[in-house]
């Protein structure tokens, strides 16, 4: 967790982890994606064209390169929520999107981080 970072190593790694994660975002990124800082450890990557099974690789690729880092002598991990429209005329609005890929998130966090997970299927909520 960021606060844990912050609390024992100070302000500034905590900087540099995000800095890390961003810089992976950023490199892993199409220059059809947009991928950016969502508040305070939290990002969110569009990935528009891409099935979920495609974000699914995107995520893992991140999630491992992010863990393979070392900032300040450990190896930060993340934990990473992956949701896509089911349909191309689907009437969900990007705030019903959102949820799903933060749901999917927190479930990757309570399963013990460090991994991804995908949202349930848009016709499920």
């Amino acid at each position: 967790k960021l606060k844990a970072i912050n609390d024992r190593l100070g302000h500034v790694a905590g900087s540099d982890v995000l800095r890390t994660i961003g810089d992976v975002l950023r490199r892993n990124a199409r220059t059809t994606d947009l991928a950016v800082r969502y508040g305070g450890d939290e990002f969110v990557v569009l990935l528009p064209q891409t099935t979920l099974a495609e974000a699914a690789i995107f995520a893992e690729r991140v999630r491992s390169e992010v863990e393979a880092r070392a900032v300040h002598g450990f190896h930060p991990t993340v934990s990473i929520g992956v949701a896509s429209l089911s349909r191309p005329d689907s009437v969900e609005t990007d705030g019903q999107l959102l949820n799903r890929a933060d749901a999917a998130a927190y479930t990757a966090k309570r399963q013990g981080g460090n991994r991804i997970c995908a949202g349930a299927a848009e016709s499920d909520v």
